[in-house]
């Protein structure tokens, strides 16, 4: 096969990552835009030594699977690119990918992968949502989400299906109010403009919804026109509750503050600086910034497995590795004796301390810092809940938590390749693999949250 080549290929597996999986002389082809079931003729991007990389440009007999998708935007939005797949194919791909990751990376013959737990709401179950502002060549403002494929272009956003039908609303009327107000969009290669980004975060069991507007630092002049934005917001949506200005003056792409606006304390044009979302009976507070599971929904489920697996009683002490705002400490906080958490971003220390106060939790203690400088082997923990980000745990604290031989550890992670790769690591440590699952947090998308229990032999 060379490239450019356009070859005719059955697909009959997925790859995570969401791509297509086909073979043609010999060799594993990964096939942008197809599923599997499919026949495609596809155009060969990239011939390797043992994969090509191709993308379906013709669908010659569709899989029995595919589906309309019910989103106008489908075709050219890099979000939900499974939403053409029924659900329940995609929870199938989902608990496969988990055990094809414990066998070929952990190393593991038959592991115990229990049935993925899908989602009940697999539409508008999303809690934050990240859009941006873009200015086409003849000036005109887009609010919405990026081309797939296109970090530099933006299309208008008519309805998301992933969040709630009144947030779509708060971004139809912060679009409609800048236009009117002629706020300038921020161009991501000249660096010059106003308006980058537009955040909502909903809490899905308070129905508090807090709206943060990111701008440039180049704000001089406009403040009054942004005054007025908020004033237009906070008077149409009553349900509001945090309305904020912050700004970004760096060149990285991210919806996240390094500055707040000088003639606004903490930011907010409104309310105050934080909603509150609500699992069980605990209530967690979210800044702008804060890290919480963008699928409140599912968290419960989540924290719930966290729960049985771990065999949790009041001697237990526990410790919460990469605890983020203490979310998982709180909730579990009931059942043991203690739990300190470890967490390297101070902001979500902070709010974990709030968060802890403010339920009346007061058995858990938590550590700023990075978890291979904070453990140091010799702590006496009965017990471990690790939920480290995508790159996985840290060789230096992966060895420190072996050196603590808890009993039990459970592993959470959002990434079933670096969280089988350490895996193997606690397995050469002394610890074997007792039972696995995935929660679908993501319908639609091809990613995977998925829980480990692993017990001290």
């Amino acid at each position: 096969m060379k490239k450019k080549e356009k070859v005719k290929l059955q697909i009959d597996d997925l790859a995570y990552g969401g791509r297509g999986v086909a073979r043609c002389d010999g060799k594993v082809v990964f096939i942008e835009d197809g599923l599997p079931g499919d026949m495609v003729n596809a155009i060969i991007k990239k011939n390797k030594p043992d994969y090509c990389e191709a993308r379906a440009v013709e669908i010659i007999k569709p899989s029995p699977h595919r589906m309309e998708p019910v989103c106008r935007h489908f075709e050219v939005c890099g979000g939900c690119r499974w939403q053409n797949y029924e659900y329940d194919m995609q929870l199938r791909y989902k608990s496969e990918q988990l055990r094809n990751s414990l066998v070929r990376i952990a190393g593991l013959e038959n592991p115990s992968v229990e049935p993925i737990i899908g989602a009940k709401k697999i539409y508008n179950y999303r809690n934050k949502m990240e859009f941006s502002f873009y200015q086409d060549k003849n000036g005109e403002l887009s609010l919405g989400l990026h081309y797939s494929g296109f970090f530099d272009r933006v299309f208008n956003i008519e309805r998301c299906h992933l969040q709630s039908e009144l947030s779509n609303e708060i971004v139809e009327s912060v679009r409609s109010g800048c236009k009117r107000l002629k706020l300038p969009a921020y161009h991501i290669r000249s660096h010059q403009g106003l308006m980058r980004f537009l955040v909502i975060r909903e809490g899905k069991f308070t129905g508090e919804i807090l709206v943060n507007i990111v701008t440039s630092a180049q704000y001089q002049g406009y403040e009054d026109r942004l005054f007025e934005l908020g004033n237009i917001i906070s008077s149409k949506f009553d349900h509001v509750n945090s309305l904020l200005w912050t700004i970004n003056s760096r060149k990285a792409n991210i919806a996240i503050k390094d500055m707040l606006p000088p003639m606004l304390k903490e930011g907010v044009l409104h309310g105050r600086d934080h909603i509150y979302e609500k699992l069980n009976n605990y209530r967690f507070r979210i800044s702008a910034d804060s890290f919480f599971q963008t699928n409140s929904y599912q968290a419960r489920t989540l924290y719930d497995i966290v729960i049985e697996y771990a065999e949790f009683n009041k001697q237990d002490n526990i410790c919460d590795l990469y605890c983020g705002a203490g979310a998982i400490a709180i909730y579990i906080s009931s059942l043991v004796r203690s739990v300190t958490g470890i967490e390297s971003v101070s902001k979500a220390i902070d709010d974990a301390c709030i968060n802890a106060e403010e339920n009346g939790v007061y058995n858990v203690k938590f550590i700023a810092g990075k978890v291979e400088d904070v453990i140091k082997g010799d702590e006496a923990f009965d017990k471990a809940v690790i939920d480290p980000p995508r790159a996985g745990i840290h060789p230096k604290a992966l060895k420190r938590i072996i050196e603590m031989k808890p009993k039990i550890i459970i592993y959470v992670s959002c990434n079933p390749a670096t969280q089988a790769r350490d895996i193997a690591g606690f397995i050469e440590g002394g610890y074997e693999l007792e039972k696995a699952v995935a929660v679908d947090m993501f319908p639609h998308t091809y990613h995977i949250e998925s829980i480990v229990k692993l017990v001290h032999n």
